[in-house]
Order: structure tokens, then C-alpha cells, then sequence
């Protein structure tokens, strides 16, 4: 059993979300046991998207982004024999941070026994001179799966040029039974770097990124999905590396998000039908 979270009674966000997922005894189904929002963060009542009658939330910014010192805090707590989809309204806009004190994003994430979480978030959007930073700590049991999808856009600036953020830092750290398994950081910082130089995004705008871990991914698995996302026609470089835990992650550079997001989500996807025996998920907002 996974240490629970740690008390934030005592800090000061401007949006919390907390969410307890539990699995009804009789029905043999995800139901509520809390969901509490306050500030500019909200979730949206239990929504289901497909026949499979999966609940899912959307969490909703409801000043329409981050100002500059904003912090908001998630905490999502799935309970043995849950499953659940949990998504953005829209993507994460970062607007301008004159001062360069930067919005701050944190979530803690729980999985006990036998829970499924897809953790689909829509891109983060940085505008010019915005300052984010994204810190997310799950904490997996070995039955447990997790699929999680994110990513960075870069947003329009009135001179046309690229990568006008200032600084954008997003951390997971995942814990298996405990064990920090994978710590994986993303520090951008154009003021610094050449952004388009060997190792970053070279010749690239935006990025996206899956994390899918569950006990039954091994090498063949790996190799089929690799198969698989070789279908998709897009002008978009990405890798499909297999982590030392039965897991894999999924990193796509591309000038358009919407053709990150195929690879992306066909990975997702990909992952869902063969791990979960579920259909295409179609989160419908178009």
C-alpha cells in the first residue's frame, strides 16, 4: 500500500481540485466519494463518452489560463478497482509573466489496486514572455494502469517569432509500490538555448509526450506498437522507448499539434485496445 498524500491545509493555492474515485460494491462500478473544487479551478459533473459508460471529469480553468503567480494544486486519489478518464476542458494557456514569476501547476496522483487512469491533458499553450512550471507525482500499485498524455505548444506572439516563453519546466516523478521507478524533466528556456539546436526541438515548434505503464508491457509489445504508429502519414519525429519497468514512453516533435496528437493518441489508443480491450476514445471536443 502506497503512502498517502501529503496535507496541503496549510498552503495557499488560487485553484484546488480533489477527487476520490471508489468502485460500488453492488453495481461493480466507479462512483464519487468526494469531489471538491474551489478558486479558479472546477470539475465537471461525471460525463461518459463512450459505451463503455467510463466516467470521466473535466477539469476547467476558469479564468480561461494562468496569470503570472498563479499556483493550483490536483489531487486525484483512485481507490482498488476504479477506472476512471480524466481530461482538460481545453489546453492549458500560460499567459505573460512580466515579472517572470512563474504559474505554477501540482498534482499528486493515486492508484491502488487493480485502478485504471487515463490522464489525457491537452497541450500546454505558452504565450510570449509566460513562465510555467508543472510538477505531477503519481504513485502506482503494480496492478495498477496508467496511461497520461501531455504536452508544449508554442503560442502566438504579435512578432511571428518562435519560442517567446521565457521558461517552461514540467516534472513527473512515478512511484511504483513506492519506489521512484521514472523522474522524467523537461526544462525549456529559449532566452538560454537555441531551441532549434541538436538535442532540443531542432527543427521543430512542439512536442507531446505518453506515458503508458502496466504490468503486462514487455519488448514484443513494445515492438508491435512501434508497428503500429508507422501507419500514420505526418510529418512528425518521434521514438518509442521501453522503461525498465513494464512501461513505455512516447516523445513526438512536430510542427503541428495535430499531428503530434495522432501519434500520440495512436499510441493511447493503441494501448487501450490491446491492455484494456476498449474501444477508440474519442473525447469530442471538436
Amino acid at each position: 500500500m502506497f503512502i498517502r498524500r501529503i496535507e496541503i491545509a496549510m498552503e495557499k493555492y488560487d485553484g484546488k481540485i480533489e477527487i476520490i474515485l471508489e468502485n460500488h460494491p453492488l453495481r461493480n462500478e466507479t462512483v464519487i466519494k468526494k469531489i471538491y473544487h474551489e478558486g479558479v479551478f472546477k470539475v465537471s459533473p461525471t460525463i461518459h463518452l463512450d459505451r463503455e459508460k467510463i466516467p470521466c471529469y473535466f477539469l476547467m480553468h476558469l479564468g480561461g489560463g494562468y496569470l503570472e503567480g498563479e499556483r493550483c494544486y490536483n489531487d486525484i486519489h483512485l481507490k482498488e478497482n476504479t477506472r476512471t478518464i480524466i481530461t482538460t476542458q481545453a489546453p492549458t494557456v500560460v499567459y505573460k509573466c512580466e515579472n517572470n514569476i512563474p504559474a505554477k501547476q501540482i498534482s499528486k496522483i493515486y492508484l491502488e489496486k487493480n485502478s485504471i487512469l487515463e490522464y489525457m491533458m491537452d497541450n500546454t499553450i505558452l504565450f510570449k514572455n509566460a513562465n510555467f512550471e508543472q510538477e505531477t507525482d503519481i504513485y502506482l500499485d503494480f496492478t495498477s494502469t496508467l496511461i497520461l498524455a501531455e504536452g508544449i505548444t508554442a503560442g502566438w506572439s504579435s512578432d511571428g517569432k518562435p519560442f517567446q516563453y521565457r521558461l517552461a519546466k514540467m516534472r513527473n516523478k512515478i512511484y511504483l509500490d513506492n519506489k521512484l521507478v521514472l523522474l522524467d524533466k523537461l526544462l525549456l528556456s529559449p532566452g538560454k538555448n537555441d531551441l532549434f539546436s541538436m538535442g532540443h526541438f531542432e527543427n521543430y515548434l512542439n512536442y507531446g509526450t505518453a506515458i503508458i505503464i502496466d504490468s503486462r508491457i514487455d519488448l514484443e509489445y513494445v515492438e508491435k506498437l512501434r508497428e503500429h504508429l508507422q501507419q500514420y502519414d505526418v510529418d512528425v519525429k518521434y521514438g518509442v522507448s521501453k522503461l525498465e519497468i513494464p512501461g513505455i514512453v512516447v516523445r513526438a516533435l512536430g510542427n503541428l499539434t495535430q499531428d503530434i496528437q495522432k501519434i500520440i493518441y495512436g499510441a493511447t489508443n493503441y494501448s487501450r485496445q490491446e491492455l484494456l480491450k476498449s474501444c477508440e476514445l474519442d473525447l469530442r471536443k471538436q
